[in-house]
């Protein structure tokens, strides 16, 4: 096993990318989230976060919350780096499609290098966001900030581009394939349903191919709530195209394995 950001096991850069992500939800990451996350008992992750604070990756205050340092940041950004990357190049050049990347990406992300991180990187077209339309961080260890809204947020009437789904379920994002809700996909907000009732979208860039099925679709307050939109961006027909947030994979895969060998 490679040492990797200075930490020699697989398990403790996991539990620090879950950090990472559970620290965009709340201000301190407590241990029995942490523990539901890692599917984990809370004896167990609190071991874990013992091993990670004697190493300098994460303070633990008396209030049982967790917060990375600087170093278990970074560690945590260049893992999730690392996965994301990955899951661009199951689609791209290996011919997954979006639901099938996560857990391949997993299996992967911890046994390549970083010369073969950054041929991923190259070959892939220097992507900024995974299939998924989570960003991906830079090398240097910055995160992209993205204002994106949930479409539980915006108002009857509102439209915006879909960016990002927060669910990476196999079943859950096969269904909104058949849905047309991709990343890259304009919406329009119809009707929000009072108490957690369903929500009614417009799609609106849909393409030849896509004109046949329907153009309003009807989904749970749960679901909907996990879709992300970019309200800033004007309806782009072309938009659905960019390779970047194609979820299937690609005909043209536009590189040269020989280039640069």
């Amino acid at each position: 096993m490679q040492t990797f950001c200075g930490l020699t096991t697989d398990g403790m850069l996991e539990y620090l990318a879950a950090i990472y992500k559970l620290a965009g939800k709340q201000e301190r990451v407590t241990t029995s989230a942490l523990a539901e996350t890692m599917c984990v008992s809370p004896p167990a992750a609190s071991s874990m976060l013992k091993r990670l604070q004697d190493s300098g990756f994460v303070e633990r205050s008396s209030s049982d919350g967790v917060t990375l340092t600087e170093q278990g940041r970074l560690a945590a950004l260049q893992l999730i780096r690392r996965h994301r990357l990955t899951e661009v190049f199951l689609i791209q050049v290996m011919g997954f499609t979006w639901d099938q990347v996560e857990a391949e990406a997993h299996r992967l992300e911890h046994a390549i290098s970083t010369a073969f991180e950054d041929r991923m990187d190259r070959l892939c077209g220097y992507p900024t966001h995974c299939p998924h339309g989570d960003p991906i961080p830079r090398k240097d260890g910055a995160m992209p900030e993205e204002p994106l809204l949930s479409l539980v947020e915006l108002r009857p009437g509102q439209q915006g581009t879909l960016r990002r789904v927060g669910f990476h379920e196999p079943s859950i994002l096969r269904y909104l394939s058949q849905l047309k809700l991709t990343p890259g996909r304009a919406v329009r907000l119809v009707e929000l349903a009072p108490f957690n009732g369903p929500v009614t979208l417009e799609l609106l860039n849909l393409t030849n191919g896509d004109s046949s099925g329907p153009h309003t679709q009807i989904l749970g307050s749960e679901l909907a709530e996990q879709l992300y939109v970019d309200v800033s961006t004007s309806l782009d027909p072309g938009l659905e195209s960019n390779p970047e947030f194609n979820v299937e994979p690609s005909i043209n895969m536009r590189l040269d394995l020989h280039a640069g060998a």
